[in-house]
């Protein structure tokens, strides 16, 4: 396993904010399995000894349980997962390449949406091949292939870009880390979350000019006007709540 910048962001600039907050110190008091944790920065190592898998799998379960929707809904924790787990989501995607030219990314989203709603209470032991399989089983049902109508069915995110929002008139508001924007708007309820998707798409087509909305409408199956009226709506959100967020990644 291995840290990854194309997966989640920069890990050091994320270790930084993490530490400063203490967070792994709070971690540490939440799980057992984190007993004794000083650093993020030593969560790696501690997951990739060969020696001891079942200290790895402890630790990556603990994880789990934080980051988990009915858990402790902590994106920071989902953060740092997406980062544990970057060497499988690379292996995966090289076998599942023939599905997306960004697969790496749709590896990212749904693995993301698998940590949201891992079943912790009864899946007790091998956390990282069950996300992980589960991801690729959901994948191949064709979940997440391009060219499905009538729901969100690809998740596009590119965590070496950053996400400009506007308001209606164009004014730019701000910029923000896509993934931890996403995962903390969404974790958070601030938007709903295909709605923040939908507007991350958005984003990433922008160079498509004034026909973009109308091609992220024909991908979703609905019509243009919605597209316009969901995005308003998540800009709205994000925009409302931009104060708390900003607090939290200061």
């Amino acid at each position: 396993m291995f840290t990854d910048p194309t997966i989640a962001g920069n890990w050091p600039a994320l270790v930084d904010r993490l530490d400063r907050t203490h967070r792994a110190r709070s971690w540490a008091a939440q799980a057992p399995a984190l007993k004794n944790l000083q650093s993020v920065t030593d969560l790696p190592a501690l997951v990739a000894r060969p020696n001891d898998p079942a200290r790895a799998d402890q630790v990556i379960g603990a994880l789990v349980r934080l980051a988990a929707a009915d858990g402790s809904d902590d994106p920071d924790a989902l953060l740092v997962l997406l980062h544990l787990l970057s060497a499988g989501v690379h292996t995966l995607a090289a076998r599942l390449a023939h599905l997306s030219d960004d697969i790496v990314m749709v590896v990212v989203g749904e693995l993301t949406c698998q940590i949201r709603r891992y079943p912790w209470r009864r899946r007790t032991r091998a956390h990282a091949s069950n996300l992980l399989l589960n991801t690729k089983q959901a994948l191949l049902r064709g979940e997440l292939r391009p060219g499905l109508r009538g729901e969100l069915t690809l998740v596009l995110i590119d965590p070496r870009d950053t996400v400009r929002y506007f308001d209606t008139a164009d004014e730019e508001v701000g910029d923000v880390d896509v993934v931890d924007l996403l995962l903390w708007a969404g974790g958070h309820g601030i938007a709903p979350l295909d709605d923040l998707l939908m507007l991350l798409d958005l984003e990433r087509r922008r160079g498509y000019g004034t026909g973009t909305r109308h091609r992220v409408a024909h991908d979703l199956g609905i019509n243009e006007r919605t597209v316009r009226r969901r995005r308003d709506r998540a800009l709205t959100a994000l925009r409302n709540a931009s104060d708390a967020y900003l607090a939290t990644v200061a």
